[in-house]
């Protein structure tokens, strides 16, 4: 049967949870709200998970969509060094980030098994070719 829509996909759904979470993770400490730099950084890399997802699964090519799995995968790693940098500057106590970093790690386990289901159906450059 398959998925027939990007709603479906646990790991955007899991971006999507995963971004709203950091926003209010920031709203909820001043500290973090107010450093607009840091803020947006950690913003960005949150939001561009979910983007990546939607860009990737848009292009309707296995090919395509991975190389957006893995920009997404990316951006998780980047924002879970966003959210630790956050404790290190005093933004939030570490266990604010608990739930937060609880999606960032489901939603990279979701992505990368989705990239996984991928591959079958990748063509590769120069096999079987002499």
């Amino acid at each position: 049967m398959g998925v027939k829509g990007i709603d479906e996909l646990v790991a955007f759904q899991l971006a999507v949870s995963f971004k709203l979470e950091v926003y209010a993770l920031v709203r909820l400490h001043p500290k973090a709200s107010n450093d607009r730099r840091f803020r947006d950084q950690l913003i960005g890399a949150a939001a561009g998970v979910e983007s990546n997802i939607a860009e990737g699964w848009h292009r309707h090519v296995a090919g395509e969509m991975t190389t957006f799995l893995r920009y997404a995968r990316a951006s998780l790693a980047e924002a879970d060094r966003w959210l630790l940098d956050g404790v290190a500057r005093g933004y939030y106590p570490p266990a604010a980030t608990d739930h937060a970093r609880q999606l960032n790690r489901r939603c990279a386990a979701a992505t990368t098994n989705l990239w996984k289901s991928l591959q079958p159906f990748i063509k590769k450059k120069g096999v079987g070719k002499r």
